[in-house]
């Protein structure tokens, strides 16, 4: 793939102008600083640089051509050295210049643990924001050709169900997952050294994303079983983001034993929750509950809408839920939206 390019200068600077309020907000929320003006314009400077040289040069180029098992890792390696590089070089030169750090630099071994995190966190953004630019010009290559060669082609069944198929891969979006996931065991053994707790959040991912990209088989299901445990791996890594403050219940009653579903659906029902639900209220925790009753499943969330969110929802991913099941199961979406509550009930008969 070629190097991604900018198209809407105007939609970068709107949103990271809200990414920067809401990292400002939640660290003024839990440590009840804001960090001094110069703090914030040197280091989003560099988380900056480093999500855009991450996913507009290194990604694709890493990518690219022979060898990418080995440039993969290299790069990812080089990049984290480099921000723990730079982030040190701003720390000497405020204390060169006599300006307050916030937070202030304790110790060498809590500096590298926090500054290995942040790089990898935007790294892992960047990476997402690569793969949702991959999947667009994915998608606009694969309209191209439904325009003009397969219309007036799809007259059996044969190729109804590979239009299906490629149709399905393309929302799954999946993009050398093998070279992806050995960067993701890589991290997690260089980052084990300084924190357990980022190596287990990073192993976490990882088991996310194998599940995501390379677990269907190939009538393109998987096990209900195993789509359940990575609700349980998404809450966990969600927990350790927020210091296990979230309040969400997990409640799952029947035997899934045996039951296959396609992938993918009933987190991205989960993701809705973490996404544009209140998590921290105590007096109102959300919810996620499966109930199998033999072949049907009831899937149900429900949560205290946020009052403020930081991103319009355009029911992108509700339409992909329903686009995909409707490809292989019977199902009955219902969703209930009011100004302070959200739920969502999925009947699937599997």
């Amino acid at each position: 793939m070629k190097t991604l390019k900018f198209e809407n200068l105007r939609t970068h600077v709107t949103a990271w102008s809200i990414f920067i309020a809401y990292e400002i907000l939640i660290g003024y929320t839990f440590s009840g600083s804001a960090g001094s003006f110069w703090d914030n314009i040197a280091y989003f400077s560099l988380n900056i640089t480093l999500f855009y040289f991450n996913a507009h040069i290194g990604l694709p180029n890493a990518t690219n051509g022979k060898f990418s098992y080995l440039k993969l890792p290299a790069l990812i390696l080089g990049e984290i050295v480099f921000f723990v590089v730079c982030r040190y070089l701003i720390v000497l030169l405020f204390h060169y210049l006599h300006l307050p750090l916030s937070p202030p630099f304790k110790t060498y071994t809590l500096f590298i643990g926090t500054s290995v995190f942040r790089g990898i966190y935007f790294i892992g953004l960047s990476t997402g924001y690569w793969f949702a630019l991959s999947t667009i010009l994915n998608g606009k290559k694969i309209a191209d050709l439904e325009n003009a060669q397969l219309r007036n082609q799809l007259q059996n069944e044969a190729l109804e169900k590979a239009l299906l198929t490629s149709e399905n891969a393309y929302l799954r979006a999946q993009i050398n997952p093998h070279f992806l996931l050995n960067t993701l065991n890589f991290l997690y053994n260089s980052v084990s050294k300084f924190s357990e707790q980022i190596a287990d959040s990073v192993m976490t991912l990882a088991d996310i994303m194998r599940y995501a990209l390379t677990n269907a088989g190939e009538d393109g299901k998987v096990m209900l079983d195993a789509e359940i445990e990575q609700i349980s791996n998404f809450i966990k890594l969600n927990q350790a983001r927020f210091n296990q403050r979230l309040n969400i219940n997990l409640l799952i009653e029947g035997d899934a034993e045996g039951l296959r579903i396609i992938p993918l659906i009933l987190i991205t029902l989960a993701e809705n929750v973490f996404k544009y639900g209140d998590l921290l209220n105590d007096c109102n925790p959300a919810m996620i509950a499966i109930n199998i009753d033999g072949n049907n499943l009831t899937f149900t969330t429900q949560n205290l809408k946020k009052k403020r969110v930081n991103e319009q929802s355009h029911g992108i991913g509700i339409n992909n839920v329903k686009s995909r099941l409707a490809m292989y199961h019977q199902y009955e979406l219902v969703i209930e939206d009011n100004e302070r509550d959200y739920k969502s009930i999925l009947k699937i008969k599997l």
